[in-house]
């Protein structure tokens, strides 16, 4: 699974750490809650595969652009994306589902 963005510059990038956190976090959620019965997680789902899968270049914060910078190959990223499962995010998620440490 490549779910990890290549080494960053030991000079310190604290934004390239906050931005490969919030591609991780974007792919466990819509493992855990894509399909999820509750609505309220299921949004959180929905709203992450929006993100993740729309073709936006023009806002800062959109995917291609944030895996642009990373470094990350976008379309390899969403292949692994997709074939994450729930089991597989509580292995290396370190914050439980519902946001605890």
């Amino acid at each position: 699974m490549i779910l990890c963005v290549q080494q960053c510059s030991p000079d310190g990038h604290s934004e390239m750490l906050l931005w490969a956190a919030v591609l991780r976090r974007a792919a466990y959620d819509i493992a855990l809650y894509k399909r999820d019965k509750r609505l309220k997680f299921r949004k959180w789902g929905d709203a992450a595969y929006r993100w993740m899968f729309e073709n936006d270049e023009e806002n800062f914060n959109s995917f291609l652009n944030i895996c642009h910078w990373l470094n990350q190959n976008p379309t390899q990223f969403r292949r692994s994306t997709l074939k994450l499962r729930k089991k597989d995010v509580h292995k290396y998620d370190m914050v439980d589902t519902y946001g605890r440490l």
